[in-house]
């Protein structure tokens, strides 16, 4: 017993340093694997964190499409140069959310915005079937019934003036000139996904352009007459532009105004009748008044040539010379000319008559001095010569020989044709 005891304690001597050497290798095979798997582990994990960190810096490009622009937002505060932080159509980088956010801004987009609040109210039977003017009675109801006030005009002959109502429609197109002051400036909720700028910011954007302009408008109408409204002249939209446009720009809204247009501008419905009688007197004394006109420039033309009335103007100032009034004169045309020249003519051959008569007499008055009678007869002959040569009919009565009284019937009914043949020899002579 004691010798097997013995024996069983020499072996368990001999065995435990090799065991314990066995496990301890065991060991530090296990930490070298587990020292490769941790070393593999972070190799792949900084891999994977080096790829995620180009992604995410790669996900930071963006493209801003060529109707775009943008601004990009640094914890939401703008970010970029001082002087221009919008960002133009190209590529661009930014961090990605939450440290920047891109603001896209349609640029190029042209919003429209009707304005209907000047109209007369119609129900939605009449905006599907219109009544006629003449089927409308009542007075006009100014808490349902839009309007604007024209501009008062005196009426010739009548005391007092009056401003006069009119129904209109309006389109306003705009779009954003300034991104960055549109941005700053304007209250926009916030988008809802797929929203891009201008459909978030619709329904702040739009109540208040709407404002705007109806006070650019009823400021604007009230400068035009009524008869101008009607017409739809165009210097109506414009002007009510600028107006809005300044609004826009005290405010900074960085909006711009790109047209305002009229689509329809009436009288109201109730004095239909009375307007259309308006409006016809007032066509016709305007056609009379062209017809007027053109029958005066006419007659001026044909009377004196084109650009008479000026020449006639400058012909009435006093200081000119005579030198002046020649040349002026000579501008002239038409049946002035051949008046002048006629009339030229007719002092000439007057002065030249009256030259030969001097000349004639101044012969004659020797020969007068020595037989004043004869000369005086002869004279008298040349008159009767002169005078029965030009009578049309001559008639001569002889007085008797006893000195008795002798009568004499006349007959009034003239040969007609006598007067035709007259004509016809004027006619023959006047013609080339």
């Amino acid at each position: 017993m004691a010798e097997h005891h013995h024996h069983h304690d020499k072996c368990c001597s001999d065995h435990g340093p090799q065991q314990e050497r066995s496990l301890q290798d065991q060991l530090d095979a296990a930490g070298q694997s587990l020292t490769r798997a941790l070393q593999v582990s972070f190799t792949i994990l900084k891999l994977i964190m080096i790829v995620l960190l180009v992604l995410f810096l790669f996900s930071g490009i963006f493209q801003v499409q060529q109707d775009e622009e943008a601004l990009v937002l640094f914890f939401g505060k703008i970010t970029g140069p001082a002087d221009n932080p919008v960002l133009k159509p190209g590529f661009h980088f930014a961090f990605p959310e939450p440290i920047n956010e891109i603001i896209r801004i349609p640029v190029t987009r042209e919003q429209s915005l009707s304005i209907d609040k000047f109209w007369y109210f119609e129900s939605e039977q009449e905006k599907l079937t219109p009544r006629p003017a003449s089927q409308v009675t009542g007075p006009l109801d100014p808490l349902m019934d839009g309007y604007t006030l024209t501009r008062n005009d005196k009426v010739e002959g009548l005391s007092g003036t009056d401003y006069n109502i009119v129904h209109s429609k309006w389109i306003v197109n705009y779009k954003i000139g300034s991104p960055q002051l549109f941005f700053e400036n304007v209250y926009m909720p916030d988008r809802k996904p797929g929203q891009d700028m201008l459909e978030a910011a619709a329904p702040t954007l739009e109540p208040m352009l709407e404002s705007l302009a109806s006070d650019a408008i009823v400021s604007t109408m009230v400068q035009y007459s009524i008869d101008e409204a009607i017409r739809s002249k165009e210097g109506i939209g414009v002007d009510v532009q600028q107006v809005l446009q300044q609004k826009l720009d005290e405010m900074q809204s960085g909006i711009y105004v790109s047209g305002v247009r009229t689509s329809r501008i009436v009288w109201p419905r109730q004095v239909e009748d009375a307007f259309q009688a308006s409006t016809k007197a007032s066509q016709e004394s305007e056609q009379i008044r062209i017809d007027a006109w053109s029958y005066k420039e006419k007659l001026l033309t044909d009377t004196a040539g084109p650009g008479a009335e000026a020449i006639l103007d400058k012909l009435k100032q006093s200081d000119l010379s005579p030198e002046e009034q020649e040349l002026l004169v000579a501008q002239l045309s038409g049946q002035v000319q051949s008046k002048i020249s006629k009339a030229r003519a007719d002092r000439t051959t007057v002065v030249n008559n009256a030259r030969a008569n001097a000349e004639y007499l101044q012969k004659l008055l020797p020969e007068y001095r020595n037989r004043p009678q004869l000369v005086l007869q002869n004279i008298y002959q040349d008159a009767v010569e002169e005078v029965l040569a030009n009578a049309e009919e001559k008639m001569i009565i002889q007085p008797t020989a006893d000195g008795q009284r002798r009568e004499l019937r006349v007959m009034l009914s003239r040969d007609p044709n006598i007067k035709k043949e007259q004509a016809k020899r004027e006619a023959a002579e006047i013609k080339p």
